[in-house]
């Protein structure tokens, strides 16, 4: 897994967290507050792994999943030829 540079947490304290509160009876507070997250970003983690399972604990990318309005293919390439120079 290539960990994001400014996380916090790595997978192996995300699962920490998840045990913590499914297992040991941690409420998300204590368990977020021992990873030294938001209560927050601990519940995210959680949802997460109760969806996803472990998978849901690896970094995403924060590309986007669509662009609505991106320019068309067509108007890009003749913008680049024009910055270019080939027109």
């Amino acid at each position: 897994m290539r960990l994001h540079g400014n996380a916090r947490t790595c997978l192996h304290s995300r699962l920490l967290i998840v045990e913590r509160v499914l297992e040991q009876g941690w409420t998300v507070a204590a368990a977020a507050e021992a990873a030294g997250i938001s209560e927050r970003t601990a519940a995210k983690w959680l949802g997460r792994y109760r969806h996803e399972g472990s998978v849901g604990l690896l970094d995403r990318s924060s590309a986007p999943q669509r662009i609505p309005r991106r320019t068309p293919a067509e108007r890009v390439r003749v913008g680049q030829a024009l910055a270019a120079g080939a027109v």
